[in-house]
């Protein structure tokens, strides 16, 4: 089946890991500085030019699900029918957070994240699927495949500073090789993603904890890493509760419970398998910026 991928990310990487036997013939995206280049060993093209490949469908592994939707069938004329919108489990890595000690360690490291902004008066706010995992499950959810935590502009100054600090920290307690990555999206610091990677005796699932830069906006928080997607009232994260969580304090948004009934819906009932499409707290009718969105990463060298 001879499939393009829309979004020469690590959603589209992680679709490819999860759908082996599919012949990936070329990814598209709106980020002009990327057509002509190659991701996985792939040509990436311009949305232009996908009706000059011959192809069985185009897959969507970008969040921009709704606009890319919209642009191949409106101004490529791409039918419906050859259009896939995956579920998110399909565009995510395994699931860490399933192997015990994968989440043993996954505990440790967001306490000791948690513990080191405290001691640096850094505040960082549980948010996304771990605050519902902290709230619903109290524990990480076992199919979620990542950490998520909010900063302020302030905050993520603060922390930007002391990442080398950090990573030596990180260094000392855990016994695995650790890459600090920040992500700019439209030339703005949006997110600090903590990697690592197994050293000669750790055998841990990867995931990241992503720790995503929020901005108050006309009454939005916006989470700048979604370049407008993704938003909440802004009394949500103009200030934070403490909970308790791993046998720890951490801070939550205000009025957490109203937060996630905005994001999930009935967040109450447990939901393995979802769309971005089902998810009300989106801009579904925001328009792509003009050459897409950019976004660059650097890693923080010590």
């Amino acid at each position: 089946m001879k499939v393009i991928l829309f979004g020469a990310s690590k959603g589209g990487e992680n679709y490819i890991a999860n759908h082996p036997n599919i012949d990936v013939v070329a990814f598209s995206d709106n980020d002009e500085s990327k057509h002509g280049t190659t991701f996985l060993d792939r040509p990436v093209i311009a949305p232009a030019d996908i009706t000059t490949y011959s192809f069985d469908s185009i897959v969507i592994t970008s969040q921009w699900v709704d606009q890319i939707f919209h642009q191949l069938t409106k101004q490529q004329h791409v039918p419906e029918s050859k259009i896939v919108i995956p579920n998110k489990q399909a565009v995510k890595a395994a699931l860490p957070f399933e192997d015990a000690a994968t989440l043993n360690f996954a505990q440790e490291l967001l306490c000791c994240i948690n513990r080191f902004c405290q001691s640096r008066d850094i505040s960082v706010c549980l948010d996304s699927g771990t605050l519902l995992g902290a709230i619903r499950n109290k524990g990480l959810i076992p199919w979620d495949d990542d950490i998520d935590l909010a900063i302020n502009a302030k905050d993520f100054a603060k922390l930007h500073s002391a990442l080398p600090e950090l990573k030596a920290q990180l260094k000392q307690q855990f016994n695995v090789d650790w890459h600090i990555v920040v992500i700019t999206v439209n030339g703005t610091d949006a997110c600090i993603n903590i990697e690592f990677s197994n050293s000669e005796i750790s055998e841990f699932v990867l995931f990241d904890v992503s720790i995503q830069r929020r901005e108050s906006i006309n009454g939005y928080s916006e989470l700048l890493s979604s370049g407008g997607l993704f938003f909440a009232p802004a009394e949500h994260f103009d200030s934070y509760e403490p909970i308790q969580f791993l046998g720890d304090t951490f801070f939550a948004p205000h009025n957490a419970h109203a937060f996630l009934t905005f994001m999930y819906g009935h967040w109450e009932t447990p939901r393995k398998t979802t769309q971005i499409t089902e998810y009300e707290n989106r801009r579904a009718t925001l328009k792509t910026p003009e050459g897409g969105i950019n976004v660059r990463k650097r890693t923080i060298e010590v």
